[in-house]
Parts: structure tokens; sequence; C-alpha cells
């Protein structure tokens, strides 16, 4: 069966009207443009709807089931109509974000509120993934728009098909035990110290170890890992408890403040915040507004 909403939208006066000229003059159209348009959909069905009563025309069974869903789909198109017609959907839109612990903390609530302000049928929906797998998961549409990551010494490989926007940016910080306190902001100190005490780092095998391990380079040290933990929480706390030293960021120190000493690590590598998604998936309203709302969430970057 095939039909047009021209087509429904002209039976439908018809059968309230009675005849093709009532219809014609209500639409607008020549009796002859109606009579075209009945015809055409009267060939595209297997049964009669209309039945000839004197001058007027009136519906055969079918022709009242017909009618029946044809204004189902009239007012479903009249909704659809009104729904497109304005910036936003009446419909309340889900857009999934990808995210991890430090980004997630600091993003997700501003983010939301601006929302709510601006976009207030657009929601945002969490969805934790790796960060390493995080711009394979926007392409492959297992979340429309992801807050990833980027460093200085160990960037990621760029996916065909995927943006990448710098949202934020901060330094790389040494979490050192209580004891070295009076170590200040002495680079020399720092390094020697850091060359001759234990280190708490995540896996080589992780994106955020490798990137450690690079970042040390660049400031000159060599860390002597002895013990492995991915868990930043965790590494700080082992940190403060006096059994080596870790690396963290401003945004990673949220997940577990602390008063043991940190520093910038020397090198002054950093850590990018990135929203990724792909180039389609950016065509979007919604997604679009979530962008800019991941951008609000985070300080003005600093040219």
């Amino acid at each position: 069966m095939k039909w047009t909403f021209e087509q429904l939208k002209t039976f439908s006066v018809v059968a309230d009207l009675g005849t093709m000229t009532s219809a014609a003059e209500a639409l607008g159209f020549t009796p002859g443009a109606v009579s075209q348009q009945m015809a055409a959909l009267q060939a595209g069905l297997s049964r009669p709807i209309f039945a000839r009563d004197g001058r007027r025309v009136t519906l055969t069974d079918a022709g009242v089931t017909l009618l029946r869903h044809a204004r189902i789909l009239l007012e479903a198109e009249r909704r659809a109509a009104t729904a497109l017609s304005g910036p936003q959907s009446e419909q309340r839109t889900v857009v999934s974000v990808g995210v991890f612990g430090s980004a997630a903390v600091s993003a997700m609530q501003p983010a939301i509120e601006y929302l709510r302000k601006t976009s207030p049928n657009v929601a945002i929906q969490a969805m934790e993934v790796d960060v390493e797998i995080m711009p394979q998961a926007t392409l492959d549409h297992r979340i429309d728009i992801a807050l990833g990551l980027s460093y200085d010494d160990a960037p990621q490989p760029p996916l065909r098909g995927v943006v990448t926007e710098v949202l934020h940016q901060e330094p790389f910080l040494m979490v050192l035990p209580p004891e070295a306190a009076e170590l200040g902001g002495d680079d020399a100190a720092l390094v020697d110290y850091a060359n001759n005490h234990d280190w708490i780092l995540p896996p080589v095998e992780t994106y955020f170890g490798r990137a450690c391990r690079f970042a040390c380079a660049k400031g000159g040290i060599e860390p002597r890992v002895q013990h492995t933990v991915t868990d930043t929480a965790v590494s700080i706390a082992l940190a403060e408890s006096g059994v080596g030293i870790t690396l963290a960021t401003p945004l990673m120190m949220g997940l577990r403040p602390t008063d043991t000493p940190t520093v910038a690590l020397p090198g002054n590598s950093q850590r990018r915040i990135v929203a990724i998604a792909r180039s389609s998936a950016l065509e979007k309203e919604s997604v679009l507004a979530v962008r800019d709302a991941l951008i609000q969430a985070f300080p003005p970057l600093r040219t």
C-alpha cells in the first residue's frame, strides 16, 4: 500500500464534507485535482474506500478503517511539524556522554546546570568509559560525545570522522610524602629527590601510566616504580602515608584532597581534557548543546 500525507489529508476532508467539489473548495484545489488524488489513493489499496450515494460519496467499511488510521497519522505529522518548527524539540532528548573519574566530578554538575538554563529539553546521561577507548566508543555510536584526555608527550592518534576539542589543560603535580615538605620549588632538589625515592604509578600499559613516564622523562626523572596502582585516590593516599611519590593534576586532586606537599613536576608537562565526538553527531542540536555545556563547565583556556 502506498499513499502520501497529501492524499490522506484530502481524503479526510472529502470524508468530512461528502463531495469532491466541497473538498476542493475547502482545500483551494480544483475538483479535478481532488478526484485525481483520490483515484491515486484508491489505486494503491486492495479494497474500495468510497461508495456513491447520489451526488455524495460515503465511506465503505474499508474507508472508515482507513480514515481512523489516517487521522492518527495526520495528527502525528502535525505534532512532529510543531516540534521541529522551533529551536528545540518538544520531546526530551537524552545525549550520552562518556566520562572518567576526575573530569566527571568536575564537569557533570555545572554542565547539567548550564543545560537546564539554556536547553531544558536536553538531558545528559553520563556513562563511564575507559579513557583509552573513548574515541573509538564515539565512533562506534556507543556514546554521543565524550570527555577524553590528551597529553603533551603522549597524544592520542587521530581517528577519521572524530572531532576533538580542547576544553581545559592543567599541569602535572608531584604528590610527595610529608617528609619532602622542605624541598619547596627547587627543581634541582626535586629531581634529585625524585630519582632517589620510590614511586607509585599506574601500569605502563595504561594511557595514564605511559603519559606519567613520558612527563617524568621530560623533567629529567627516571621514576623507581615500587607500587603499581591505578586508582588516583589510593595513589594519593599512599603518597600521603609516606610510601612514595605519585603524579596527579589539580582536577585529580579533587578526588582525594590532601595536605601532603604537592609541587609542579619539572618540565611543564600538561594534561588536556578534550571533548570527543563524531563529526556527524555534531550536526545534532542536542549534541552541540551538550558540547557547549561541557565547554562552560571548565575555566576559559589561557592563550
